[in-house]
């Protein structure tokens, strides 16, 4: 494989990025984006990545391949005082690119901007019971399971499927 670029994701990156989204939706059985697709407009998605630029809490990193987005990892937390220390991570990588550590490249990419950054102090992440590969590399950086939600998704057949609710703390 080539050269993978890790960077932030820029409001011209928006329809790209709503194609990449749209496809591991249909591709991923273990994420809640599915073959309905991330149903936001180019121009919406540039908005929403403008406004994620501007925050300290919040970040939306891409893994390019040749330009072609290979994988992505966002953090999002919440704006009021209170809870702005709290984010959450969503992190996909695509069928084509599995196996050659993209997701291990983009998660320690964000656990280092996170600690840089010093505002994040609890990070959560969900993960179906099922997805071994995920929770394996979420352990690997330091995640732990905190809970579990029962029938927390469904499976590609319907059935309802557990759902683990995993956590890292920062200091």
């Amino acid at each position: 494989m080539t050269e993978i670029i890790v960077r932030e994701a820029e409001p011209q990156d928006a329809q790209k990025l709503i194609n990449f989204l749209n496809q591991v939706g249909k591709e991923s059985h273990f994420l809640t984006l599915d073959e309905v697709g991330i149903l936001m407009t180019e121009e919406q998605m540039s908005d929403y990545l403008a406004q994620i630029s501007e925050k300290d809490n919040n970040a939306y990193l891409l893994a390019l391949v040749d330009d072609q987005i290979a994988g992505v990892i966002s953090l999002t937390a919440d704006f009021h005082e209170r809870i702005r220390h709290i984010g959450d991570l969503f992190i996909t990588v695509s069928q084509a690119f599995q196996g050659y550590g993209i997701g291990h490249i983009l998660m320690t990419d964000m656990l280092d901007f996170i600690q840089e950054i010093g505002v994040i102090k609890r990070l959560e992440l969900q993960v179906q019971k099922r997805n071994e590969r995920a929770i394996h590399l979420y352990q690997k950086h330091g995640f732990e399971i905190e809970s579990t939600r029962k029938f927390g998704a469904r499976d590609e057949s319907g059935t309802l499927i557990d759902v683990l609710e995993m956590v890292i703390f920062f200091d």
